[in-house]
């Protein structure tokens, strides 16, 4: 009977060792395959394109600016490149202004199945004011973005990662907005 006990100890001692052997790393290590720099495949840039930015004039509506830009195939890169674009402000004309009237940046965006794109931006330091400023930056993001966006469909504008109801009042932003050109001045 001892020599059954000392079998099954030994047992034990061995299986033991062999699994501290394979948790510290003694087990086979996988094999990374390196590729020499010549091999890995470089990006190709997306085409360039022109694109049609909205920003407000002092006469209360839209004026558009159009930029040439790289510009990616998928909707929601689409949609980053507008609103970086929209983001660094009017260039070519210095009597338009930004459509967001302050520091703001994008922390997201989403797109749907059904085509509706959620944009997620920085909420405003301090309560914006006036009809006007909350039409003018919704619709300045929402038509930028579907003037160039074509599978998009409608777009929400998110604050601070949060749906908000309005801005000062005048506009409901709790839904997905469609394209209005009621804003946007005749060229």
């Amino acid at each position: 009977m001892s020599w059954r006990v000392a079998l099954i100890a030994l047992a034990v001692v061995a299986a033991v060792a062999l699994l501290a052997w394979l948790l510290h790393g003694g087990g086979p290590q996988p094999v990374q395959q390196v590729l020499p720099s010549e091999e890995l495949p470089t990006p190709t840039p997306a085409p360039e394109q022109r694109i049609v930015l909205l920003f407000p004039g002092g006469d209360g509506l839209l004026h558009p600016e159009l930029r040439t830009v790289p510009f990616p195939k998928e909707p929601h890169a689409r949609i980053r490149v507008v609103m970086r674009e929209l983001l660094a402000g009017p260039a070519a004309t210095p009597r338009l202004a930004p459509v967001i009237p302050y520091e703001a940046e994008l922390n997201a965006v989403f797109v749907d199945s059904d085509g509706n794109a959620f944009i997620d931006l920085t909420a405003p330091p301090d309560s914006l004011q006036g009809s006007s400023t909350e039409l003018l930056l919704a619709y300045g993001v929402v038509d930028s973005i579907l003037l160039n966006c074509p599978t998009i469909s409608a777009v929400q504008i998110l604050f601070g990662g949060h749906e908000v109801g309005t801005l000062t009042g005048h506009l409901d932003l709790s839904k997905p907005l469609v394209l209005n050109k009621r804003f946007i001045a005749a060229s």
